[in-house]
Order: structure tokens, then C-alpha cells, then sequence
């Protein structure tokens, strides 16, 4: 089978390029061919390891200033005759579009639909009809632009006029993409958001955000004392909650290394400390495996953090809310622990258990790591993907 892979990154270090790189390993068998378009420029990890040196990569950026945008709508531009002229040669039998949202020049999608090709659109977070990218509005799930009322995003203040070509792009890929033959989605909720989205139910197949657990080859060693909350520091992800959490708990400690620069005055506890301008090429996996357990509190409807994935795969308990994905992954106390939406009081209670309880930490760590390596096993990832997913009538 030959299949192209679309997609915004394959950078080693960054999880949208992890999952495509996950997704090429795992279809690379059985003789298929894959081949792996990447809508950026090279970047600093071209020369590390040999994911390029294997694999049939082209790279095509796809310009971002408002002109390129807008032509990109009204005109076959130089991306899209690139794009036409890849589809045509490499004469895939599936085009699989990892992520699908608004930032892929909508005549993509429409180009994709005109070969004899399955189209396959997956998206990972809610940027393909939210303008915020996740979702969430005012502390609460929002799902008002789903349904292609873009103008919601305007009268509820999300963005401002100058967004409005951002929006009459959504409007295009929207129409665009009803037209394909399948959505992935990861979890009930979503399959809710899509079916408002306008996607018919049959056309939805459930299929996790894959993660390569061989990516990280750490596990728990000595344990400090304190708990540890990274990635994207804002609301959605509920930063607020930690906060709240931990002014409750003045004798636990709570490290927060954001992927962007977070002022570290955000926070006027002495127990919580923003450690700014750390990665996984300078000391996170070492700090997340000498904390005592991962604090994940994300409000949206969470399709799977791969922070999350992280933490799991370097056998680390992990604390929750019911959204998403979490729904059907974790069930409290077995593999996680699971706190209902912005409940402070048991996400600080479940804080002090796991700080004291170190055999259910010990059984959270055991069974959150089997949970992943079944859910991403690459044997039955490549059969979802090929018997349910790009095989499937």
C-alpha cells in the first residue's frame, strides 16, 4: 500500500513531529510504502538520527504571511501546484492528513479528494474550529464554532477583526473537509465534537494520538520531594488549579517548567517554583523522574497530552481530570489518579495521598505504564490503522 503521510512537523523533539514519526515506523512493513510531506522548512534536527536517512521525506512550507493565505484560497499557488505535482507522482492508495486544522491551505484537502485515494483527516486538537486551539472559553469547554457559526469567535471577544481571515479559512477547510472518507478521533467527547462539526457517524473511527515508548529510555530512580506540572502553563491546561492545589497544601512543593516563559511572580507561594527554559535537551527528564508524581490537570476535552505519555512511560503516577480522553484511559486509584473538573479540594486530597501512600503511588507507576504500552503497541496500532482505518469500506 502506498501512503502519504501530510502533516505540520516531524521534528524530533516536538510531539506533533513524534507522532508522524511513530506513525512512519509503525506502517513501514508489509511492503508499504510511506511517504511523509512535511508543510515547514528543515529544521535543526535534520542531521539527528536517521529518521531522515530512512524514510521518503519532502519538505514543502506553506507560506504563513495573510497575502500567501489568501491567495492560497483563491488560486492555485506555488504550495498547492507542489502539493498536486507530489499526489499525482507518488500516486498514494491513502492520504492520511496527521493533524488535520485550518493552517493546511484548504485546496489540499480538496486535491487529496479528486485522486483515487482514501483521505484520512486526524485531528489532535481542537484548532480545526476553534480559534483558541482547545476548546475552552470562560473556565468551561466551548464548542460554539463547531458546528461553522464562525462568526461565534468574533461576538464571544476569542479574537479580534484582524482574525477574520483566519476564520473565512476554517469556513474553506470546513466545507473541505466533510468531503473525506474518515475522521480519527481519540475519545467519546470528541467523537461528539466532530459529529457537531457536521461528520456523519459512520465516518469516525477511534484511534489514539500513538506515542513511541521507546522515545525515553528512563525510569524512577532517587525520588525528591516534590510534585511536577510541565508543558503549556495557561488555563485550558489549568495552571489556575495547581496554584489553588497547592496554596491548600503549604508543606508539599510544586515545580512547573512551562514550555513557553511563564513570570515567575505568577505565583506568590513559596511551595511552588516556575522553572523557566528547560526541555528534554537540557534536564526535564531528569527532573520528572526524581519528582514524586506528574500533575497533568488539563480542563479541555484532552484528546491525550503527549506530557501525559511522558510521564507514563517513565513510570510516574499521574493526576487527572475526568475530560476527554481520560474518560475511557484512567480509572481512578487503579491506573491514576482522576479528580472530577476543577475539583480543588480532592485534587489536593489526592496530592497528600500520593505524597504520603507510597504502595499506591508504587501501583499507579505499575499499571499507568502497562496502560500505556497497550494502547500504543505497534502491532495493534498497524492493525487499526490498516484494517480499520485505511482498508475499511
Amino acid at each position: 500500500m502506498r501512503i502519504l503521510l501530510v502533516c505540520e512537523s516531524s521534528h524530533l523533539y516536538e510531539s506533533g513531529g513524534r507522532v508522524v514519526r511513530y506513525i512512519t515506523k509503525i506502517l513501514k512493513r508489509d511492503d508499504n510504502h510511506v511517504k511523509v510531506v512535511v508543510l515547514s522548512e528543515k529544521r535543526d534536527d535534520y542531521n539527528l538520527g536517521s529518521f531522515y536517512k530512512e524514510n521518503d521525506v519532502e519538505f514543502l512550507p506553506v507560506r504563513k504571511k495573510l497575502i500567501n493565505r489568501i491567495a492560497s484560497l483563491l488560486f492555485n499557488t506555488k504550495e498547492i501546484k507542489s502539493f498536486n505535482r507530489i499526489v499525482n507522482n507518488f500516486n498514494p492508495d491513502v492520504i492520511h492528513f496527521a493533524s488535520f486544522d485550518h493552517s493546511k491551505p484548504p485546496k489540499f484537502i480538496s486535491i487529496a479528494t479528486k485522486y483515487d485515494a482514501k483521505v484520512i483527516l486526524q485531528p489532535w486538537t481542537m484548532h480545526f474550529y476553534c480559534s483558541q486551539g482547545f476548546g475552552y472559553r470562560n473556565g468551561e469547554q466551548c464548542t460554539l464554532c463547531a458546528n461553522g457559526n464562525y462568526l461565534n469567535a468574533l461576538t464571544k471577544k476569542c479574537v479580534t477583526l484582524r482574525a477574520i481571515p483566519s476564520l473565512i479559512e476554517k469556513r474553506a477547510s470546513h466545507k473541505k473537509a466533510l468531503i473525506a472518507d474518515l475522521f480519527l478521533s481519540s475519545n467519546s467527547e470528541f467523537d461528539d465534537i466532530l459529529t457537531r462539526y457536521g461528520v456523519e457517524k459512520p465516518h469516525i473511527y477511534r484511534f489514539p494520538i500513538p506515542f513511541d515508548y521507546t522515545f525515553l529510555d528512563k525510569q524512577s530512580e532517587k525520588i525528591e520531594d516534590y510534585f511536577i506540572f510541565y508543558g503549556q502553563a495557561n488555563s485550558h491546561k489549568g495552571l489556575s488549579v495547581l496554584l489553588d492545589v497547592f496554596a491548600k497544601l503549604p508543606e508539599q512543593k510544586l515545580k512547573i517548567y512551562p514550555m513557553g516563559i511563564l513570570p515567575e511572580n505568577i505565583s506568590k507561594l513559596k511551595n511552588v517554583e516556575i522553572i523557566n527554559g528547560v526541555n528534554w535537551t537540557n534536564g526535564l527528564g531528569d527532573a520528572i523522574i526524581k519528582s514524586k508524581a506528574v500533575l497533568m490537570p488539563s480542563l479541555w476535552s484532552s484528546t491525550i497530552e503527549y506530557a501525559l505519555w511522558e510521564a507514563l512511560q517513565i513510570k510516574k503516577a499521574v493526576i487527572v481530570f475526568n475530560v476527554g480522553a481520560h474518560k475511557e484511559i484512567f480509572k481512578n486509584r487503579i491506573n491514576a489518579m482522576v479528580i472530577e473538573p476543577n475539583d480543588v479540594k480532592s485534587f489536593a486530597k489526592a496530592v497528600l495521598e500520593l505524597s504520603e501512600n507510597d504502595v499506591l503511588r508504587t501501583l499507579l507507576e505499575e499499571n499507568g505504564n502497562k496502560t500505556l504500552l497497550e494502547i500504543n503497541n505497534p502491532d495493534k496500532l498497524y492493525l487499526q490503522l490498516m484494517e480499520g482505518v485505511y482498508i475499511k469500506k
